[in-house]
């Protein structure tokens, strides 16, 4: 499958590697700061690809053209690869770092998987170019596709991402709350086609939910498709 192709192929690119590595190393050892590095990076890519088969809906890949849901999630894949790669740079505005990071990485992959379709790597490019822009919510979103990403990165918020802070000694509310969230699961909703279940041990975990996931989900194309429940000590709460 050309999905897994495309992870296979960015998981193997030096330039890549490298420069993931760089943006975890200057946000957990400079800024203190939570995970950013690959392990980040497969979190992401496999929960942003489980939101899209849930969904079931057509991207805009597959409602302009540009291809199929294969192709779709190859773009999702390698978007949530590469949303992070400015941090390298520079945490401030580093979705706008990453996308000039992220072209010459993406357009070598999108080759190798499309070598005769100029066309549609292109295209294809432009959306996971917007998938890196969208991912913070300061910029919105036109495309399933950028919506995904944008909701994915917010899933990844379970205590193991914030351990290396915390064992350094940082203590403010982003490595509290992490800290208090013990499993994210991304399943079939009741209500919605996607539910976000989250499980927590104390209330700082709140925030994670209300001031990172849910801003997030609000600044997506699919806020309406997308079920947050949270289980505090045994107490559900549904957003």
């Amino acid at each position: 499958m050309k999905a897994e192709l495309a992870k296979k192929l960015i998981e193997e690119d030096q330039e890549y590697l490298a420069l993931i590595h760089l943006a975890n190393q200057v946000m957990i050892d400079r800024m203190d700061y939570n995970d950013h590095g690959i392990m980040h990076a497969r979190i992401v890519a496999e929960n942003a690809l489980r939101i899209f088969d849930l969904l079931g809906e057509e991207s805009n890949i597959e409602k302009e053209g540009i291809g199929d849901k294969e192709d779709a999630k190859v773009a999702i894949l390698l978007a949530s690869y590469l949303h992070d790669i400015g941090c390298c740079i520079n945490r401030k505005d580093h979705e706008l770092l990453g996308m000039i990071l992220a072209k010459s990485i993406a357009s070598r992959i999108l080759e190798r998987i499309y070598p005769n379709e100029v066309w549609k790597r292109s295209k294809m490019l432009a959306v996971i170019l917007e998938c890196i822009l969208c991912h913070m919510g300061n910029y919105k979103p036109t495309s399933l596709e950028a919506s995904i990403v944008l909701v994915a990165d917010g899933t990844d918020m379970c205590k193991g991402r914030a351990r290396i802070p915390f064992k350094k000694g940082k203590r403010d509310i982003h490595e509290y709350s992490a800290m208090a969230i013990n499993k994210v699961e991304i399943t079939k909703g009741k209500e919605k086609p996607v539910q976000i279940y989250i499980e927590m041990e104390n209330e700082a975990g709140i925030f994670q939910v209300e001031e990172i996931l849910l801003k997030k989900l609000e600044a997506s194309l699919i806020r309406d498709k997308v079920e947050v429940l949270v289980n505090l000590k045994g107490k559900l709460t549904y957003y």
